[in-house]
């Protein structure tokens, strides 16, 4: 069953995320540099801070021995291997059934083939968080069970792989536990308090012990900066660079929508579950992820721009640390297991048998929920086969983006440094080089989230200072002096009047400044 659930998370993320994947080429060369910073050298992403540094270190030390794409592939499968070991602990424990599991992973699937709320996902390319989501499914079975020193050990790894998924995770568990403490305040005497606090304290001990090897850079990183670069660069995600993750205000109507819809079916099939100490606290989980996103709504809602909110730097201090997260990825979660719950009971455990059809029988039941299952996971790899690669190039333009990068690693020095195309995300990856400034490779500490947008902005001023109906030598000079860029990949940029390019197809071209 397991290997079953694997494998539909690996369909699904490799027919719907090719391999580079989401997010793949920012993470992995970022690990791969790590193990070797003679690897594209001077690139500015590569070389800031880093936030995710226990996936750098342990996916990293991989990239060493194996390419990049091949690293992706392995390590998609050994995170969905952890993902799907959790899932069926965890559906295990609240859905009861053999196929259940499998049956919630397919609704799951088909849920977040339709959308999400704040641009959160589990299925797709490799990186840190999915690992975390992993972990936390075995801490959340693991705490249903009252297993409290796994739960523990699984939370701490849970922060480890990726705080703040880790972070918000054990603040909806406090507050499960919250929950649970006081639906049974009338069986709780000393005696039984004294040993709950005695139980708490390995579990907790556990929790620091295995958090601390991503807590302590993340902390510090927080710390690093001064007052000013801080304020700058809280701006600058919240309401620029990662505005579709934390504004609220950029949310579209229609996620909205599709969460509240899910939110009140959630609730409204969860209200005829037993209330066993597993279905509550899981319940009482949720809720907490759903409080923690309707704090990051009201941080977030008022005028734009957002200057012009009350207190609006306090707020947006908060808002960094993505309040939407656990609500947008577990929800669904909730969902597909509160489906197949009420599903079975209506189908197999109702023993009001004389209400139904004598042609009804048990085994056709199963027979149609089969087929039905199997067709919405189907229609699913089937939307994700259809769906168009998160790179947005036509096959022509993505041949030749391709092929460009790969003459650039055969043709030009590895000390070069380069001007990419504005939103093409995968230059390091394929052409090996490092890139002076791109909008996808945001740092994540303050002094270089100031600096990442400084350069957007000097290339900006750049081009609307220099341009003449093209670009000369004395904008080129200007260019190289201000940067130390050495090369440009360019699409639309240009015309530059006094150099050839050293190579071009059909779409791109790649210049040597003089």
């Amino acid at each position: 069953m397991i290997l079953l659930i694997g494998g539909s998370f690996a369909a699904d993320s490799f027919l719907r995320f090719p391999v580079p994947g989401t997010n793949e080429p920012h993470y992995l060369t970022k690990a791969r540099h790590y193990w070797n910073p003679q690897w594209c050298a001077d690139d500015f992403f590569l070389e800031s801070s880093n936030a995710h540094l226990f996936f750098y270190q342990t996916v990293g030390a991989v990239t060493q021995v194996l390419s990049l794409p091949l690293t992706a592939v392995l390590g998609r499968l050994a995170a969905f291997l952890l993902l799907a070991i959790g899932w069926y602990r965890l559906t295990g424990a609240l859905c009861p059934g053999y196929w259940s599991p499998l049956i919630t992973v397919w609704f799951y699937l088909a849920l977040a083939a339709i959308g999400n709320f704040s641009g959160e996902w589990i299925i797709g390319g490799l990186e840190a968080k999915v690992f975390a989501y992993g972990f936390l499914f075995l801490a959340l079975a693991n705490a249903c069970d009252q297993n409290w020193n796994r739960a523990g050990i699984y939370t701490g790894l849970t922060i480890t792989w990726h705080p703040v998924v880790g972070v918000w995770a054990l603040a909806c568990g406090l507050f499960a536990l919250a929950c649970m403490s006081c639906f049974n305040r009338k069986n709780l005497d000393r005696r039984t308090l004294l040993h709950s606090v005695k139980a708490a304290i390995p579990a907790l001990g556990c929790l620091i012990l295995c958090s601390l090897p991503g807590l302590i850079p993340s902390l510090a990183l927080l710390v690093q900066g001064n007052p000013k670069d801080s304020f700058a660069a809280n701006y600058i995600q919240v309401f620029y660079r990662l505005k579709h993750h934390l504004d609220p205000m950029d949310f579209d109507l229609f996620s909205y929508l599709m969460y509240a819809v899910l939110l009140i079916a959630w609730l409204l099939l969860t209200r005829k579950q037993s209330p066993s100490f597993t279905s509550r606290f899981f319940q009482c989980f949720i809720i907490g992820s759903v409080g923690l996103a309707c704090i990051g709504i009201l941080l977030g809602a008022g005028p734009r721009p957002a200057s012009e909110m009350p207190y609006y730097a306090f707020r947006m201090s908060l808002l960094k640390f993505y309040p939407f997260r656990l609500f947008d990825a577990l929800l669904p979660l909730a969902f597909s297991i509160a489906l197949p719950r009420l599903i079975q009971h209506h189908l197999f455990e109702n023993t009001a048998e004389k209400t139904r059809p004598a042609w009804l029988s048990l085994s056709l039941r199963k027979m149609i929920l089969a087929v039905l299952c199997l067709g919405i996971f189907t229609g699913t790899l089937y939307s994700a086969w259809q769906h168009p690669p998160i790179h947005k190039m036509s096959s022509a333009q993505r041949a030749d983006w391709i092929d460009a990068c790969e003459w650039i690693q055969e043709h030009t020095p590895e000390e070069s440094l380069f001007l990419t195309p504005a939103h093409e995300t995968d230059f390091k990856w394929y052409a090996q080089r490092p890139e002076y400034v791109t909008f996808k490779d945001c740092p994540q500490d303050a002094s270089g989230i100031v600096e990442w947008n400084r350069r957007l902005k000097y290339l900006r001023k750049w081009g609307q200072e220099y341009y003449n109906e093209g670009f000369d030598d004395r904008a080129l000079q200007a260019l190289h002096q201000q940067t130390g860029i050495t090369h440009l990949l360019v699409k639309r940029l240009g015309p530059f009047t006094t150099i050839d390019p050293i190579y071009q197809n059909r779409t791109y071209k790649v210049y040597q400044l003089p």
